[in-house]
């Protein structure tokens, strides 16, 4: 679908995902799932009163370190960079109280927050030395959202089907949260930073990355529009790779040595519909160091031999 953008108190935001509360309690093999009586030490008790053990849950990502500590009687999973469990972050950790048999907080890194509908109240204090928004939807018992602040800005909790065990639980949440750090310094993996040259309006395209490493990522190709295709959308085996240095985008550096070309194939993009491809480009690039990336692709919109338009498209991406 097509990406949509909010301005919130002056930043460019990205919708809540869903602005919806029904999630069951996750499972799969991307999560790790602690409880106390599987890790416990002896608990630094500031901000979890009336307990003596905790469990130190973090996950690291490409703009920093999550780190909470959880109380006796809670458990979590983390979720790395691209994982499709997430609701509204890029990585993150779930965490829940252990007899929970559906429901969630969900504290993740969003690289753009914002949020949609109406009947929203927001009361701005402080949690874990930081300001903080908490945004409550149409009264409720629980809120939806808190947003962090100052130097834990990217940071978002939200809850997901927490009705059934928020009256017990609830205070502790805040507790929980009011352990949260965010070390800006430890970084891991690559992210996909959306941009408006990520976008061809004119045939209703969204090109994006995931799974990006510092030798190859999937490509993804959202058409969200059929309207605005009048042929057939293809891609090649072409692609370009540069690196920003000093405000400027550059050539990256390439270090194949001597001549080198692309397929001549074209790969159809489906029309309303997500396509992707995996690239590999340490063939050519070698393995790119850390720093602010994009790759640039082209489109056509094909109708017949000689007759179509082309259009480029960038997917920015960092790198740590």
């Amino acid at each position: 679908m097509k990406k949509m953008i909010l301005a919130v108190t002056g930043v460019i935001c990205m919708i809540l995902a869903g602005c919806q509360n029904n999630a069951a309690i996750p499972e799969g093999t991307e999560t790790q799932k602690e409880t106390v009586s599987e890790q416990s030490e002896e608990a630094d008790s500031e901000g979890l009163s009336g307990t003596e053990n905790f469990l130190t849950a973090e996950q690291a990502g490409p703009y920093g370190k999550i780190t909470i500590s959880l109380p006796d009687g809670w458990k979590y999973s983390i979720y790395p960079t691209d994982s499709d469990e997430l609701r509204t972050g890029i990585y993150g950790i779930h965490f829940y109280p252990e007899e929970a048999a559906e429901g969630y907080i969900e504290l993740s890194y969003v690289d753009a927050f914002g949020v949609c509908g109406t009947g929203l109240a927001v009361e701005e204090t402080t949690i874990a030395g930081s300001p903080v928004n908490i945004g409550t939807y149409d009264g409720h018992e629980y809120w939806d959202f808190i947003s962090f602040q100052g130097e834990k800005e990217g940071i978002v909790a939200t809850t997901f089907t927490v009705e059934d065990w928020w009256d017990e639980y609830g205070s502790q949440v805040l507790e929980i949260l009011d352990t949260v750090s965010f070390d800006r310094k430890v970084k891991e993996g690559g992210a996909y930073i959306y941009g408006r040259e990520s976008e061809a309006e004119v045939i209703g395209l969204q090109f994006s990355l995931k799974n990006i490493s510092r030798t190859g990522a999937t490509l993804v190709f959202d058409q969200y529009d059929i309207d605005t295709v009048s042929g057939e959308l293809t891609y090649g085996d072409d692609f370009v790779i540069e690196t920003k240095k000093e405000g400027k985008w550059t050539a990256a550096q390439i270090v194949l040595e001597g001549d080198y070309g692309f397929h001549d194939i074209a790969y159809t993009i489906a029309t309303e519909n997500t396509t992707e491809s995996e690239l590999n480009w340490e063939w050519l690039y070698g393995e790119l160091p850390p720093g602010e990336y994009r790759i640039g692709k082209n489109v056509m919109d094909f109708r017949g031999s000689g007759d179509y338009d082309q259009y480029m498209v960038y997917a920015c991406f960092i790198l740590n």
